[in-house]
């Protein structure tokens, strides 16, 4: 029997470790089951995205699971039909009523995005200057708290399943400013890739 070597990076609910350091999340379960649909089984590494596509590259992994498609890695690896749409939104303590997140920039604040993510234009291109990079989205979410007239990129699913764990009183969702991001999952060989979609 075939087995890949799948990797992502952690993004509870989607995929993480539990407290009993077993992999879960609903993207995780969907990827095991096309995997297995394939007739091949599957072992994860959950990982800094960076190194994850790394070792896709490197054909260190032969699977790497959500991804954002830009040209540039359009020519790095290959993309699977549409795995799923992520809803992405704005979080912030402030009060004050943007109609965009261009805004943002012309307010002179910040906006805390994760190192090495691709969001689509609507965040990728706006100015670098307004950027603070962290490592995952707690990170943002202590940005926010720390520096409550800023403002932070954030997976509308993965903020919501912090919220039940945490108390994030005072920090607003901002979901007028709310954008869809398709996602992916992504090989380093197009057989595996075609086969992966007569499942998705």
């Amino acid at each position: 029997m075939k087995k890949y070597l799948v990797g992502a990076d952690p993004f509870p609910p989607y995929q993480f470790y539990n407290e009993m350091g077993v992999l879960e999340g609903s993207d995780y379960r969907q990827v095991e089951e096309i995997i297995n649909k394939m007739g091949a089984t599957a072992e994860y590494v959950l990982d800094d995205w960076s190194r994850i596509e790394k070792k896709l590259i490197d054909k260190e992994i032969d699977i790497a699971f959500q991804v954002q498609k830009t040209p540039e890695r359009e020519k790095l690896y290959y993309f699977s039909n549409l795995f799923r749409n992520a809803i992405t939104t704005i979080i912030s303590f402030t009060d004050e009523d943007i109609k965009s997140v261009e805004e943002i920039a012309l307010l002179g604040k910040k906006l805390a995005v994760i190192k090495g993510y691709k969001y689509g234009d609507v965040i990728d291109l706006l100015p670098e200057r307004i950027k603070v990079f962290c490592n995952d989205q707690e990170e943002h979410v202590e940005f926010i708290v720390q520096n409550k007239d800023d403002y932070a990129v954030v997976d509308l699913g993965v903020f919501e399943y912090q919220a039940q764990e945490r108390d994030f009183k005072g920090v607003k969702i901002l979901r007028h400013l709310d954008f869809s991001r398709p996602l992916y999952v992504v090989f380093n060989n197009p057989s595996i890739r075609d086969e992966f979609n007569r499942y998705l």
